[in-house]
Order: C-alpha cells, then sequence, then structure tokens
C-alpha cells in the first residue's frame, strides 16, 4: 500500500500534463478547491532515469452524473424514477501543480496514466511542496482547503513588485496590515502612501497589541492639524508658478487668478535670491500680493496715462517691499540701498511686476482671489521653504504611514510623487556611489488606492514617478506594492510590471479582465474563482508565491480604521455621545468659573480652554478631545501645583501639560517646546478630564512663583 494511504479515487476520464479527471469513491467526498496527489513516473532534470514522484493537483469542478436521469427525461419519468439517489457516479477535474524535485517545483512533462489512484493529498506533503525557506517566509495565512496548512509568501518576491487587488470590502487593507506585520519582523524599511488615514491606527495599536511593533510605526502628517511623529515639508522654491496655482486649486481657466500667482511666485523667488531663502515661501508670496493691492490702490486715485500709472505703481510697490523687507530681516540701511540697485536691474523683477500691473488695472479681484487660494494652501503647513529631511522618512525595521486623509487630491498627488521620487533617487545614488541624499537599504513603497495616483487615463506628478520605479526600482533596490480596488483605472504598464498578485474577491468585469490581462500566471481555472472568493480569501500569483495558490489571510494583531461601520450602532451612539459631550461642556463651564473667577458659559468653554492652556485650540482639536473623555479613553496621573501641571494618558498617548503657557508634550509626536502652537487632542483631554474631576485646584504656580495667566 501507498504511504499516502487509501485511494479516493481513480484517474477514469481525460488525462494531460496539466490536468485529469477523476472518479471518487462517494464515501469519501471531494471538497472544491482541495489537494489530490498521483503517483507517476517522470525524468526530472539531473536524473538518467525515470523516478516515481508525488504530483500535486487541486480540485477546480465537481459533478454527479445519473445513471438513470437525465436533464432530457420528461417530467413523468422523473417523477417516478425509483433507483436509490447514490447511484451515480460522482467525478471531479483537478488542476495539476507540479511536484517537489531538489528544493524546486516542476511541472510534469506527461500525462498521469489513467487508471491511476488519486490521494487525498496529506497535510505533511503540501507544507513541504508549499514551503519556504525560514529567513525569506511571511506568513501570510492558510491554504483555503486547509486550515491546518500554513502559506508563506517569499520576501525575495517583492523584488519584482506586488499588487494587492479586491472589491471594497474583499479585505486589501486587512491583507497589506499582515504582509507590514510580517515585513517588520524582517526588518525592513516600509513607507505606506496613505490616502485615508486608514493605517495610522496601526501606531496607536502597537504598543497595546505587539510590544515588538512599538516604537516601529511613524506617522507623518500631510496637515499641520493630523497627529503625527513629524510634518511632512515640501520646499515652495522647488515649485514654479503654475504648478503653485494648481496645487492651490485654481481652475485652469481662472487665468487672471492664475497670473497674479505666478508673477507674485516670480517675485519672491527674486527676493529669496538675493535676500534669503524665507522669502519665497507662502507668507511671502502673500505679502507680494498684499504689497501690489496697497500700491494700486495709491495710484487709482491718480490721474495721467498707464505708463505714468505704472512708474507711480512700481515705484510705491518696491518702496513698501523694501520697507517690510528691512523691518522683517532688520537689514542695515547699505544693504537695503543695496536691494533697491539690484532689482531695478533685474528684468525679470521688472516684467514680473508690469504682468501684475496689467492683470490687476482694472479690478482687484482677482488678486483677492489669490490670496485667498493660497491661506488654504498656507493652511495645510507643509508647503515652507525647507523639506523634510529624508532620515525622518525611512528608518530601518521601521514603517512609515505618510497620512494625506483630507487633502486636496492635487496636494495628496504632490506629496506621493515627492516622497517616491526621492526614495528611488536615494536608492540610486546608494547603489551608485552618488552624492547627494542617500539611503543604504531596499525600501518597499506601499500604494494604497493606487488608481487615483498612478491612472490608466490622465495625467499626476506620481504617474512617471511610478512608472520609473516599477521598470528600473529593482536593479536600485526601489520596490512599490500598489493597492486598488479597480485595476481597471491603474495605468497597465504598471500593473503589469507588478508580477506578484495578491488577488482577493473581484466582481467588476472590466476589474477581472484588467487583473487577467495584467497577470501571466493566472490561469483560466483560477480567474474563474475570483468572484466566488469570500472575504479575505486571496489568490497568489507570481515570484512571491513558491507556485500559484488560494489562501484565507491569517489574523492580524495590528488595528486599522477601515472595517465597515454598523449603522445602527454608529447612529445610536451618535445621540448618546451629544448628550455625554454636553454634560461634559456643561461641567466644565462651572469649573473653569470657579477657576477664573468670572461665569463661563457652556459656548464660550473652548475659549477659555484656550486661555487658560496658553495656546489657540482648533475647534475640531477641542472636538476630538472631549470625545476621548466621553468615551472614557482618558487617565489624569496628577495634578502638581508648584508649577501647574497636568500629567496623565489619553487614547494610550502619555501627557503633560503645563496651563497658562507652559510646556505641553503627548507621546503622539506634538511637543511645544519644538513648535509653539502644538496643540493635540490627547492634551486638550487630559486637561478637560482633570479640570471636570477637580483635580485642577488653581492656575497660579504655589512655589512662589509670582507669574499669572494673563488671559485671566
Amino acid at each position: 500500500m501507498s504511504d499516502l494511504g487509501q485511494p479516493i479515487g481513480r484517474i477514469t476520464g481525460v488525462a494531460k500534463p496539466d490536468y485529469f479527471i477523476f472518479t471518487f469513491d462517494p464515501s469519501r467526498p471531494v471538497k472544491l478547491y482541495d489537494y489530490v496527489v498521483v503517483e507517476m513516473r517522470e525524468e526530472p532534470p539531473g536524473s538518467d532515469e525515470p523516478v516515481t514522484v508525488k504530483v500535486v493537483a487541486q480540485v477546480y469542478s465537481i459533478e454527479r452524473a445519473s445513471l438513470g436521469l437525465s436533464p432530457d427525461h420528461p417530467w413523468p419519468v422523473v417523477r417516478e424514477y425509483t433507483l436509490p439517489l447514490d447511484l451515480d457516479t460522482p467525478r471531479a477535474a483537478a488542476k495539476i501543480l507540479g511536484y517537489r524535485w531538489q528544493g524546486r517545483i516542476l511541472r510534469p512533462r506527461s500525462a498521469p496514466p489513467v487508471g491511476s489512484w488519486v490521494y487525498r493529498a496529506p497535510d505533511k506533503l503540501l507544507e513541504e511542496f508549499y514551503a519556504v525557506e525560514e529567513p525569506r517566509r511571511l506568513h501570510i495565512g492558510y491554504l483555503i482547503s486547509r486550515p491546518s496548512v500554513p502559506a508563506y509568501l517569499d520576501i525575495e518576491g517583492l523584488k519584482r513588485h506586488l499588487a494587492i487587488i479586491a472589491a471594497t470590502g474583499a479585505g486589501k487593507t486587512w491583507t497589506s496590515v499582515v504582509l507590514i506585520e510580517e515585513l517588520l519582523r524582517k526588518n525592513a524599511t516600509l513607507i505606506v502612501l496613505d490616502p485615508h488615514g486608514e493605517y495610522v491606527a496601526m501606531q496607536r495599536s502597537a504598543c497595546r497589541k505587539a510590544r515588538e511593533f512599538c516604537g516601529r510605526i511613524r506617522v507623518v502628517k500631510g496637515h499641520k492639524d493630523q497627529e503625527g511623529d513629524t510634518l511632512y515639508r515640501v520646499d515652495v522654491l522647488d515649485l514654479d508658478g503654475s504648478e503653485l496655482a494648481n496645487l492651490a486649486g485654481v481652475p485652469s481657466n481662472a487665468s487672471r487668478i492664475r497670473n497674479v500667482i505666478i508673477q507674485a511666485k516670480t517675485l519672491s523667488e527674486i527676493l529669496a535670491k538675493h535676500v534669503d531663502k524665507r522669502l519665497g515661501g507662502l507668507p511671502w508670496i502673500k505679502e507680494v500680493i498684499s504689497l501690489t493691492l496697497r500700491a494700486l490702490s495709491d495710484t487709482k486715485t491718480r490721474s495721467g496715462g498707464t505708463e505714468y500709472k505704472y512708474n507711480l505703481f512700481a515705484t510705491n510697490f518696491t518702496n513698501e517691499l523694501l520697507r517690510e523687507i528691512r523691518d522683517t530681516m532688520r537689514l542695515p540701511r547699505e544693504a537695503v540701498d543695496r536691494l533697491r540697485q539690484e532689482l531695478t536691474r533685474d528684468s525679470t523683477f521688472n516684467q514680473a511686476l508690469q504682468q501684475l500691473f496689467s492683470t490687476l488695472a482694472r479690478s482687484p479681484e482677482p488678486a483677492l482671489a489669490a490670496l485667498r487660494y493660497i491661506s488654504m494652501l498656507e493652511d495645510i503647513g507643509i508647503y515652507s521653504t525647507s523639506t523634510v529631511p529624508l532620515e525622518e522618512l525611512l528608518m530601518p525595521g521601521v514603517v512609515t504611514v505618510v497620512n494625506l486623509a483630507g487633502l486636496p487630491l492635487p496636494v495628496q498627488d504632490h506629496i506621493a510623487s515627492s516622497i517616491m521620487r526621492r526614495v528611488f533617487e536615494a536608492r540610486m545614488r546608494a547603489v551608485r556611489g552618488l552624492p547627494g541624499e542617500q539611503y543604504r537599504y531596499p525600501v518597499l513603497i506601499i500604494v494604497e488606492e493606487a488608481h487615483r495616483f498612478i491612472p490608466s487615463q490622465g495625467n499626476t506628478r506620481t504617474l512617471p514617478v511610478a512608472v520609473m520605479i516599477a521598470s528600473e526600482g529593482r536593479k536600485f533596490g526601489a520596490f512599490m506594492a500598489v493597492i486598488t480596488q479597480r485595476p481597471s483605472r491603474i495605468d497597465p504598464d504598471v500593473l503589469s510590471q507588478a508580477q506578484s498578485q495578491i488577488i482577493l474577491r473581484i466582481v467588476n468585469p472590466r476589474d477581472q479582465q484588467a487583473v487577467r490581462d495584467a497577470s501571466e500566471q493566472l490561469s483560466q481555472e483560477l480567474f474563474e474563482n475570483l468572484p466566488g472568493l469570500n472575504p479575505g480569501e486571496a489568490i497568489i500569483v507570481g515570484p512571491v508565491a513558491p507556485i500559484s495558490m488560494m489562501v484565507r489571510v491569517r489574523e492580524r494583531v495590528l488595528d486599522y480604521a477601515g472595517t465597515d461601520i454598523s449603522l445602527v450602532e454608529a447612529w445610536g451612539r451618535s445621540v448618546s455621545e451629544a448628550s455625554v459631550i454636553r454634560r461634559i461642556e456643561e461641567r466644565l463651564a462651572e469649573k473653569l468659573s470657579d477657576l477664573m473667577g468670572y461665569p463661563v458659559e457652556p459656548d464660550r468653554v473652548l475659549d477659555a480652554l484656550s486661555g487658560l492652556l496658553g495656546v489657540d485650540i482648533p475647534r475640531n482639536v477641542y472636538m476630538r478631545g472631549l470625545k476621548l473623555v466621553a468615551s472614557s479613553r482618558v487617565r489624569v496621573y496628577r495634578f502638581d501645583p508648584r508649577d501647574v501641571k497636568v500629567y496623565g494618558q489619553a487614547a494610550g498617548f502619555d501627557v503633560e501639560v503645563g496651563l497658562g503657557g507652559g510646556v505641553r508634550k503627548c507621546d503622539c509626536g506634538a511637543d511645544s517646546t519644538e513648535r509653539e502652537d502644538a496643540i493635540c487632542p490627547h492634551m486638550v483631554a487630559v486637561v478637560v478630564q482633570a479640570i471636570v474631576d477637580g483635580m485642577v485646584v488653581s492656575v497660579v504656580p504655589s512655589a512662589g512663583d509670582t507669574s499669572i495667566i494673563d488671559e485671566l
């Protein structure tokens, strides 16, 4: 008897090198996607004579054919049919996967003989068949039909790029989090471009759920009001005026507004070149526009021809500009006089100024609109006159999540392209030994919602960078994993370069076809199974897998924020949460009134709290802090009356807050010693909880310090 145990069936139909049909014992039924094995003679490479090998196959079709019943029989015959129900022929079709030989999976060159016995593949045989060497393996899950057999990815397969593809709700983000966990265990350098902020929750859960990941997840903020470790910064001087207008959201047909921004940007660049780089930032672009409006206002009251008015405008503008620069930069008179001469001789400066005058001669509205657009862009907080160092983005054994949530699409695209280009160029310099920004270790860039950034139709800043990484990145150790629910909307060249694919459930025919077109290893049998996969089940093909396999993705450890909500619970909770927050504000108003010595109404609590902390608290930060208090996720350790400081924890982050403008620090990254206006919901929550609990008994230091909070 074979060491494979009792046979479950026998090959009775067509047998080819890639599949066979077998009849199985009805008392030992076969399940769809299960694994079977047949023994046959093969002559593997390096062998001088045929040897017996165990060929593994996967069942992809099952049917039962009746001996006496047929769809062609009329109903009276069918109704009177009396033969036992088990007198039929159960048959199955199996796709041949191959056999193991000297550490490799080989496909047979001949067909298994008809009449060969078919066995259920033992778990141990499957473990050996799908094995990946320990240093290289990533535990992604288990075989769908054998939950006791682990499924591993080969980390080396990522060098050919990866795509994770699934319909909404099928488990693509879950799968990517599992992949991130496994890669962190291999000390990989990862960066995630996160347009919805779903991956930020990984950081909050790391220390609580898995100490091995604690401190190894960083969050880079795409907006100054987000939570995170550091704010991404882009040097405005690296942009031209047209790019700046696009990022600010100015419509392409708003030519006068765009021209104001373009010319003001040109003027600020000239100032940055002649005086100081800081004069090239958004505040000074706004200042140039404001000075233009003031100079125009004075010109409009004068009579005379266009040339006279322009000369008067140019003189007024230049005088006001030099006065502002002198006061801001504290320049000596000699430097101001020298700058005046340089600007007078600068033809580009004069041309830009003349363009501004011509654009605004009839109406100041384009300039006012330009100020609004630039102010909205400035409010994001990332556009400055410096760039965040690469060492704040890339660290060995760390995943950096770039939170792009809530940003306009052009800004998301700009940040994504900036980061991807910098990573690629840093790796290229490191490999080639070129001067400039370098990073010594391979990097995997995970692009969530990749169809936004790498579209099949339309142009984005990210698209050419992604194409470059897809075609050239493997040579320099810059790899990419694209994640999408709409593969038909991703650039086909990039998708086809992702030779490894983790494909979960897909139902859209166009998306199914896009996957089929991009994947050389997705067989017809696997392709037909895509719509029938359950959530969390995936087909994995390409170099990242030993051979094409169907798996159930394992349980994740880290949290993410992309799970479906319960409408019943959420709507029910919204009413109760709102009422709890109202009661907190009422109680807070009472306590603040006692502390401050004058009545504080509930609708003025935010203003009073801002005064107490010595910093303007944005309303969204304040409300998030109150929600933490309402959800009982806050602990106050103590209040120190000597330096009027509160210590506590909110949502797992340790906080210390000095009242009256004192030092404020939070483990989430907010720190007033690095940025004076730093404030976060965790700080607000701890202070509110301390006040409501009656722990803050005074806002004046008790150790002889006579300083008093100005706002009180």
